[in-house]
């Protein structure tokens, strides 16, 4: 199965994405099979609200291990699986934590299996710098010339970040731009295509 790993620094709205990516295809019950970094496998379901609030928060690296469901992506009278993965958040220093720090080792090994990345960049934070972060940079850098990658440009609801969006397709190729708002699932339709084309 196809795997499609969401990848970007933490509080971007990763796992804001991944839920209501889900819901916006139908999905009520997440099931998700989670990877801890010790190697441990368990399998955990939850309603969407419950999501929402066990799995999502304003402090940094609440995910900290490999989340992933399997969702079905609707095509003409058929179905095509894909296996969404969540990660943890990378940094640009080294963490003081050992386990976030094992979270991010187990992030980036991730990252070399998957055949598809979706890089969410937070638009609220290019507000006062016009590059991009330097763990968003070597991203960008390492992907940018693979079929399965583009980058997610969340947080379009926010006032501020259309000026932002500008700045963005200056730094990077714009056509490997998604603008979305992982709350409104604006743009979504662009993913579920990018996907299926990747698939």
């Amino acid at each position: 199965m196809t795997s499609a790993l969401i990848i970007g620094q933490p509080n971007v709205g990763k796992t804001s994405f991944l839920i209501n990516f889900a819901y916006y295809l139908g999905i009520k019950k997440l099931r998700f099979m989670i990877r801890q970094p010790a190697g441990f496998v368990s399998t955990r379901t939850y309603e969407l609200e419950q999501a929402y609030d066990e799995l999502t928060s304003a402090k940094p690296h609440k995910t900290n291990n490999i989340q992933s469901i399997q969702l079905k992506l609707p095509v003409g009278k058929q179905d095509k699986d894909i296996r969404l993965v969540d990660s943890c958040g990378l940094v640009d220093e080294i963490h003081p934590q050992e386990y976030i720090r094992k979270s991010m080792a187990q992030t980036l090994k991730e990252l070399m299996l998957s055949e598809i990345v979706l890089h969410i960049i937070d638009l609220n934070q290019l507000s006062s710098n016009q590059n991009l972060t330097k763990i968003d940079q070597e991203i960008y850098d390492f992907l940018k010339d693979e079929s399965g990658y583009k980058i997610l440009a969340n947080k379009l609801d926010l006032d501020i970040d259309k000026s932002n969006l500008e700045k963005l397709s200056k730094i990077v190729d714009k056509r490997l731009l998604i603008p979305i708002s992982a709350i409104y699932q604006e743009g979504f339709d662009k993913i579920k295509l990018f996907l299926l084309e990747n698939i």
